[in-house]
């Protein structure tokens, strides 16, 4: 009887972790090989079972090129010491790698490779399949959050508008109170109050992180691996909305870049579960 059990957890890169019976070790490439056709992401970890064949695992492998070699090297310690030679065969049949357990002979050994293969392969359907459900409950997760951050980025933008002229406005009251009735250049203060306004404008972040926002919506559709994508793009959302938070000074701006930047951690959190 052969098992195979897979079970996966997050993780960003393919890990296979795969415990087999040291007699059948010659077999965990080609449970890697079915588990990897299947599974480009996360830490997997396979069990492999195997008792029909236990019965067979009688015959007993000699390296006999390991026990000569043990055996000359006893004869020149106990010739450089002069000891008294001594019946040795246990000692030497008990040294490691000597004595090795055939599991299966030659024979048997396609046959049981074709029987893991299957095993591994209805695994790691079971395991695509549970997969599969587990991104559906994530889909519908992140379109309520897409949603979220799409219609709050339109409020946003009639926010936006007013930022430079509140910056050019915050400017003048601040040298106002600096200088009292002292004459100011008014080109001067102008050319301040564009520099001001200008570090205010957050319509190119605004833009960038619509069209993150998108991408990210548009590549949920595909059928095909797409966490490291998502996981990018998430990167390039968080920076936007960090630089949008740098350049305000906005009350109800810096509200909702505290807002947004919770929602993008949760997609962030949700990410390392998509393939």
């Amino acid at each position: 009887m052969v098992t195979v059990e897979m079970r996966s957890v997050n993780q960003r890169y393919s890990d296979f972790h795969i415990r087999l019976p040291r007699e059948y070790s010659f077999l965990e490439e080609a449970v890697r090989r079915v588990a990897a056709s299947k599974v480009r992401r996360g830490r997997v970890e396979i069990s492999v079972t195997i008792e029909d064949f236990r019965e067979k695992a009688r015959t007993v492998k000699i390296d006999w090129g390991l026990l000569k070699g043990f055996d000359q090297a006893i004869s020149q310690i106990a010739q450089r010491l002069e000891l008294e030679p001594t019946n040795r065969v246990d000692f030497l049949l008990s040294l490691p790698g000597v004595l090795e357990p055939v599991a299966v002979d030659e024979q048997d050994e396609q046959l049981l490779k074709s029987l893991v293969e299957a095993a591994a392969q209805e695994a790691v359907d079971a395991l695509v399949e549970m997969r599969r459900s587990e991104g559906e409950r994530l889909t519908a997760a992140f379109l309520d959050h897409l949603a979220f951050l799409e219609t709050s980025l339109e409020e946003i933008r009639a926010l936006a508008e007013r930022l430079p002229e509140e910056a050019r406005d915050r400017l003048e009251v601040r040298i106002a109170e600096l200088t009292g009735d002292l004459p100011i250049d008014p080109s001067r203060l102008a050319a301040e109050a564009a520099i001001i306004a200008e570090r205010a404008n957050i319509d190119e972040e605004l833009v960038r992180l619509a069209s993150h926002l998108a991408e990210f919506r548009s590549t949920l559709g595909k059928d095909e691996p797409m966490g490291r994508k998502l996981d990018f793009l998430i990167q390039e959302m968080n920076r936007e909305v960090n630089t949008i938070g740098s350049k305000s000074n906005n009350t109800a701006v810096s509200r909702w870049v505290v807002e947004a930047k919770t929602v993008v951690e949760k997609l962030r959190e949700q990410v390392q579960n998509v393939e």
